[in-house]
């Protein structure tokens, strides 16, 4: 890898809806084009279209099996690698997010991480002091999914497992809510700008993340 590639920020998003067209891919559009303005790489890993297989054989898991790295795996994990944020952009379906973001949680935030790695909050290689941002959207209104729980349940068994079991930086999550068919434009286009904002303020934190960690490397230098 160049100098130049190896400058670049590089954020890691995986889109879980079947429908690109759908206002989950908008999302990610509005994403992409405000990183990139602040020129930053997104690179997208849109499940369905992958044709990515949600299934975990017992042969990959860490304790039962040889925790065998398939080859799609691999090379998920070499593009977290190189990557310093993970993006989670999906639709909430029956209180969670659909199946195919749990199979990528399994098979690749998982691989080669049991249990114990989780409860000692050891930290994935690939994970460890990254953050983790999400955006889920959900045909019902926010006030609904409080009444129901569902919106501190999701932060407890997503957002604060993930972040906190694979050792993460910090967790934030953006709901829009009531995304529906007839969604009025201008409704639609003020959570667009949401994403956008959200995208920029990124951005800044992770330019300025960066910074530090050169100033402290060349600090680090100079002691020496």
């Amino acid at each position: 890898m160049s100098r130049s590639q190896s400058d670049v920020i590089r954020h890691h998003l995986v889109f879980a809806n079947p429908n690109r067209g759908s206002f989950d891919g908008q999302i990610v559009d509005a994403y992409v084009e405000a990183a990139e303005r602040h020129g930053q790489q997104v690179i997208v890993r849109d499940l369905y279209a992958m044709g990515f297989d949600p299934v975990l054989r017992d042969e990959e898991r860490p304790l039962h099996g040889n925790g065998e790295i398939s080859p799609d795996v691999a090379a998920e994990l070499e593009l977290l690698q190189t990557a310093q944020i993970l993006v989670l952009v999906y639709p909430i379906w029956f209180a969670l997010p659909p199946a195919i973001m749990k199979g990528y949680v399994d098979r690749v935030l998982g691989s080669g991480y049991s249990f114990r790695d989780v409860q000692q909050q050891s930290g994935h290689p690939a994970l460890r002091g990254k953050p983790l941002l999400s955006f889920s959207t959900s045909g019902t209104s926010l006030s609904w999914l409080h009444e129901k729980g569902q919106v501190g349940s999701l932060r407890e068994i997503f957002d604060a497992y993930l972040w906190q079991g694979f050792g993460m930086q910090q967790a934030e999550h953006i709901r829009i809510d009531s995304v529906v068919p007839d969604m009025k434009a201008d409704y639609a286009a003020q959570q667009l700008d949401r994403v956008r904002a959200t995208a920029e303020r990124t951005c800044a934190m992770l330019l300025s993340a960066r910074h530090s960690q050169r100033t402290d490397a060349v600090m680090s230098r100079t002691g020496d």
